[in-house]
């Protein structure tokens, strides 16, 4: 078989599939190959590294699961064409489950990815992204004796504001979180107990939208700062 102009270095007899999932990530940034860029076959793939067919479907499977390539039955995997942002979701519901501090440590990373939304979201919002905020904003206050409902209506609206942003990264690193986000709003609303508490949250939102609409960048992100700091104390309570 004649060789491919994808050419890679051969692998040593161990961790074989982990290391062709390095060695492909590598070739694709060094190549700087294209979304929609086809890869070599599988039978290519494993003459070039030196492995089995098998081991390169493993490592497939695993830039599949990555994002980072798409498979299809009969033709050779090609570069993803669009960002998938699905195993962040998965490494930060882990994260929740076995570190400490996690609800701290997220609710950190929350409040500077978020604020940032905030604040970009206020320069670049269209008026159809400011016209859905509101009316999700309406939605909330009509559902605030309901937990679940009103916390899928927080996360929508915390997911609008950060596609506001116009920043598709921002945009997809605080959606990776989003079934966490979903969980740690329901949990708070569940432990708001009076109608008072749980109309401060409200407020919070409603002031978050207007500094948004208003277009007041540093208000918008302080807002966020705050609405993030009063969440996470709730969420310490025992």
């Amino acid at each position: 078989m004649s060789a491919h102009p994808f050419v890679l270095g051969r692998l040593e007899r161990t961790s074989l599939s982990e290391q062709a999932v390095q060695s492909l990530l590598q070739r694709i940034e060094e190549q700087q190959l294209q979304p929609g860029t086809p890869l070599p076959s599988e039978a290519q793939l494993g003459e070039s590294l030196g492995v089995s067919r098998t081991v390169v479907r493993e490592a497939l499977r695993t830039l599949k699961g990555l994002g980072v390539v798409e498979i299809a039955n009969g033709k050779n995997p090609i570069v993803r064409r669009d960002l998938d942002a699905s195993a962040l979701g998965i490494y930060f519901s882990r994260a929740l489950q076995v570190l400490e501090n996690s609800t701290d440590d997220l609710m950190d990373v929350r409040a500077s990815l978020e604020a940032r939304a905030a604040e970009l979201a206020a320069r670049r919002r269209t008026p159809a992204q400011l016209t859905r905020m509101s009316e999700l904003v309406v939605q909330m206050q009509a559902q605030l004796r309901q937990p679940a409902v009103y916390a899928s209506l927080d996360t929508e609206l915390h997911l609008e504001i950060a596609r506001a942003s116009g920043n598709l990264l921002l945009f997809q690193m605080i959606g990776s979180v989003r079934a966490s986000l979903e969980a740690q709003s329901r949990q708070g609303m569940e432990r708001r107990k009076t109608e008072a508490s749980l109309q401060k949250v409200q407020d919070a939102h409603v002031e978050l939208v207007e500094r948004i609409g208003l277009g007041d960048a540093e208000g918008a992100a302080l807002c966020m700062r705050a609405h993030m700091e009063s969440a996470l104390k709730v969420l310490k309570k025992r």
